[in-house]
């Protein structure tokens, strides 16, 4: 007769497996609804991006073969762009890591310092590394943006150069350990965007 008093401990226990149950089924109903939604969201993102590609392509080769009242915004967009990205490449970031280097340089040489870091934390300083490294991301950025970046080789090679030789280089300069009476004349960013070097002994 004892075990009749099992019945409802056995009911019990069987109830709170059946709701074990039920809870990790919810949870990896969750689970899978949640991952293949996901899934979907990266195939129509891929199919939006595929077929985005293809019809630029239609649209070139319709203003190619020129079919009426065709426009490449593409190009309108680029000969917009071009100007300020020249600009930045060919002025305002030369002009950056000169002004930069020339300043570290007369600096360490006006206080007397022997290594060039001694003076790297002065605001002046400090403040030309950081304008280097921003105007090299802000390049960045623009060639990320520019419609024929992938079918301009140079742009592809200068893009590389900026986010592998420049940005994370000026981000810890290097040349500050230099001791300032052996110290190159150039800076290694200065020698990748290939600076004429009289434009730093320049008075």
């Amino acid at each position: 007769m004892a075990w009749l008093f099992l019945i409802p401990l056995v009911a019990v226990a069987l109830l709170f497996g059946l709701l074990a149950l039920l809870w990790l089924a919810d949870i990896g109903f969750s689970y899978v609804a949640w991952a293949l939604n996901t899934l979907e969201e990266d195939l129509q993102a891929g199919v939006a991006g595929a077929r985005e590609k293809l019809f630029r392509r239609a649209r070139r080769f319709a203003v190619a073969a020129g079919a009426a009242g065709t426009v490449d915004h593409d190009a309108v967009e680029a000969a917009k762009q071009m100007p300020a990205l020249r600009r930045l490449f060919d002025q305002a970031l030369p002009d950056a890591v000169v002004h930069c280097l020339r300043l570290h340089q007369k600096s360490a040489g006006a206080v007397g310092a022997r290594y060039i870091f001694e003076v790297a934390y002065e605001p002046e300083c400090y403040g030309l590394r950081q304008r280097v490294v921003e105007l090299g991301a802000a390049a960045m950025g623009m060639l990320e943006r520019y419609p024929y970046l992938v079918e301009d080789e140079d742009l592809m090679a200068y893009l590389i150069v900026l986010r592998t030789e420049v940005v994370p280089v000026c981000s810890n300069c290097p040349y500050l350990q230099y001791r300032l009476d052996t110290a190159p004349l150039l800076c290694p960013t200065a020698t990748t965007l290939k600076i004429d070097p009289r434009r730093i002994t320049k008075k």
